[in-house]
């Protein structure tokens, strides 16, 4: 299903999430929106109307998004959770951190650290002792569509929109309980500063669908985040390697890893 594909992107904050998470953090399966080709039209709640306030409620998390991807310098840290009630092997519980500078980043979560900069790309794997060079990466902002086009994404999967605003917090919910692929989306952020503090999936379990108590959850918080003051440390090469005789190796941080070279 395209159009959910579509909104997967644009509502899970690529900053955050994305896909260095999938890629790189060792997340289920489950968690990747690209392992889920759904062609069925999720049902309608009973009753959902789209009303303005509905939709000035999303485009105000759309501007929190936005806010987030313009900050061309920032450092974020929270944690990951996911929960399979199907399957605990697949849970996940994890801290990560992000720091970006322009198009460079520092993403760390678990044992795997991925750090793009202008003329590198490198991956750390700490469980593995291994450091992963290649040739630099271009790192896209999530937001490329209007406004209007991720609000008619949010008409035709037929999410029902609740909204609640209280002194310093803000909730915006989006729930259809008969979506094939997610029963429920919750973002919670800062009106204040426009900055998300967190964010909760349900995951429709495509083997029990009727049964919520089967469904699968993640949810991410926002612990920090500061704009404008970063570790400078993590955007440096000379951080992860060092110039050795026949190229690139380990800086002395990580001694007695081995360096595999994707050039």
């Amino acid at each position: 299903m395209k159009k959910f594909i579509w909104i997967l992107k644009f509502v899970v904050p690529v900053l955050i999430l994305g896909g260095v998470i999938i890629s790189f953090a060792g997340v289920p399966g489950w968690m990747n929106p690209a392992t889920r080709r759904l062609s069925v039209k999720p049902a309608p709640e009973e009753g959902v109307l789209h009303s303005m306030k509905d939709e000035s409620a999303l485009r105000q998390l759309i501007s929190v998004y936005a806010h987030m991807d313009f900050c061309q310098e920032f450092y974020t840290a929270g944690t990951i959770s996911a929960k399979d009630p199907s399957d605990s092997a697949t849970n996940l519980y994890t801290a990560y951190s992000f720091c970006r500078r322009g198009n460079e980043f520092y993403y760390q979560a678990s044992d795997v650290e991925t750090i793009a900069l202008k003329d590198i790309f490198i991956s750390v794997s700490k469980n593995a002792k291994k450091i992963f060079v290649g040739p630099a990466r271009k790192v896209l902002p999530p937001f490329h569509m209007p406004t209007d086009s991720i609000v008619q994404i949010w008409r035709d999967e037929n999410y029902k929109i609740t909204e609640e605003i209280s002194s310093g917090k803000a909730s915006i919910s989006m729930r259809n309980s008969r979506h094939i692929s997610c029963k429920e989306y919750r973002f919670e952020y800062d009106p204040a500063t426009m900055v998300l503090k967190g964010q909760y999936m349900r995951l429709t379990n495509l083997l029990d669908p009727l049964n919520d108590q089967m469904d699968k959850e993640v949810v991410i918080t926002v612990d920090r985040w500061q704009e404008g003051v970063i570790p400078q440390k993590l955007l440096q090469k000379e951080t992860y390697l060092q110039k050795g005789g026949e190229g690139w190796k380990p800086a002395s941080a990580y001694a007695g890893y081995t360096l595999v070279s994707l050039f």
